[in-house]
């Protein structure tokens, strides 16, 4: 999966954003509390296993390309 993507981070910002919207209204409304909480959770989770694959696509792409340190130098 290519992370680098802007239209698949819009496509997920997008879905972030309705789940998180629709955990708002059902908290509102007082019902199924437990189900805006498994909501809550899938989207942080989601959003954290992303951030630490980025990270490791970052960390993979710096150690493959040994020019890199000596462009950003210059």
């Amino acid at each position: 999966m290519e992370l680098g993507n802007p239209r698949m981070w819009v496509f997920y910002y997008l879905i972030c954003f309705v789940a998180l919207l629709w955990v708002g209204f059902l908290t509102a409304q007082g019902v199924m509390i437990f189900v805006s909480l498994f909501l809550t959770l899938i989207v942080l989770g989601f959003s954290v296993i992303l951030c630490a694959m980025m990270i490791v696509e970052l960390k993979n792409e710096k150690s493959t390309d040994p020019g890199a340190e000596r462009r950003v130098e210059q």
